[in-house]
């Protein structure tokens, strides 16, 4: 689901395309995004990080899932991609959780063309290290994506 409903391959091609090209990430000054999984389908809610001259931001974006992954693609190309979890809670099945919806976001660009840059910024890689999701530590998006296999998911 993108912003609330099915996409059609041209919604998905236009939304990759815009994702992933340096020109529209500036004249945008990038993206803010949510995303997460419910009942096995991957929810996408994504706005420009500046619309008819205002900074929106990331209330201005739905998706069904209270706990989400947000972040932003930055008018440069780099990612980041955050969640709030209580790191006491923080158990194998609450991992594998984390892990689904990164890999999810992730995965959907890449095997819809993604072309851009694509590295996770320092906060990103930092909230990845201390959670525990992934070890090593992703730098970037194709990685993630190829993630699955390696955690069972």
């Amino acid at each position: 689901m993108l912003n609330g409903s099915r996409p059609t391959p041209a919604e998905i091609e236009k939304f990759i395309h815009s994702t992933s090209d340096p020109i529209k990430l500036q004249l945008t000054g990038g993206y803010l995004f949510k995303s997460c999984v419910a009942d096995e389908i991957l929810h996408i809610g994504i706005v420009p990080a500046i619309s008819e001259n205002e900074r929106l931001h990331h209330y201005d974006v739905g998706v069904p899932c209270a706990e989400s992954l947000i972040g932003t693609i930055s008018n440069t190309g780099n990612f980041s991609i955050l969640f709030r979890a209580d790191k006491s809670d923080m158990d194998e099945v609450i991992r594998k959780k984390w892990q689904l919806s990164y890999i999810a976001f992730a995965k959907f660009l890449v095997v819809h063309g993604y072309a851009g840059k694509g590295d996770l910024d320092w906060i990103s890689k930092a909230i990845i290290a201390e959670s525990g999701i992934f070890n090593p530590i992703p730098q970037n998006i194709f990685e993630i994506a190829g993630l699955e296999d390696s955690y069972g998911l």
